[in-house]
């Protein structure tokens, strides 16, 4: 018995180590939506907090879906909305379209934010990873200007093509490729506030 008790308590150990060294500035898009991971027993919590989230933003104007179990709120916003075609510079009337998150980005207690910005297959490799890196980055300076030039803590993604959502084939389905996610990952002192709520 005391061999498991101290087999456990190596293992949470290990984990909360493991948690301890994860740099989000370092880790892939998929890592960073992954982390922290909820455990079960807080994960309907978590899944019906968050979606009070996707509620309120779709409530607001916005295309919003649940991922990760519901744990994670992903809002898609056109890119022909933010930007002109070929073009890393916000078009003047972003602001309508971005600002309105901004309460929910400085709530850097509760949310993990990740931009990821897609582009259509139109072009070379090279030139949609630049472009979408840049795009990316404009949203996330964006935030920081209207943030008082304070981090928010965004972590910005240039994807490229490399994960449409449609074929390229159309003009339409290109459309729907060139577009920004704006992710809102709960953090690990969000899920600890809502287990304490729930007991």
């Amino acid at each position: 018995m005391k061999r498991f008790i101290l087999s456990i308590a190596a293992s949470v150990m290990a984990f909360a180590a493991l948690c301890a060294d994860f740099d989000p500035l370092a880790a892939d898009i998929e890592a960073n939506i992954r982390h922290p991971e909820v455990p079960a027993k807080a994960a309907q919590a978590v899944s019906s907090s968050m979606n009070q989230l996707v509620r309120t933003l779709r409530g607001a104007g916005y295309s919003v879906r649940a991922v990760r179990d519901g744990q994670v709120v992903l809002v898609t916003i056109p890119a022909v909305q933010l930007f002109a075609p070929g073009s890393t510079a916000l078009r003047p009337e972003a602001s309508s379209a971005l600002r309105p998150l901004m309460p929910y980005i400085n709530r850097t207690d509760n949310y993990k934010v990740i931009v990821a910005a897609h582009s259509d297959d139109t072009g070379d490799e090279v030139y949609a990873d630049r472009l979408t890196a840049d795009r990316a980055n404009a949203v996330d300076e964006f935030f920081f200007a209207l943030n008082s030039n304070a981090d928010t803590g965004i972590i910005p993604y240039g994807l490229g093509a490399d994960e449409p959502v449609e074929a390229n084939n159309s003009i339409a389905g290109r459309a729907a490729n060139r577009r920004i996610e704006i992710y809102f990952v709960p953090t690990q002192e969000y899920i600890d506030k809502v287990r304490r709520r729930r007991n």
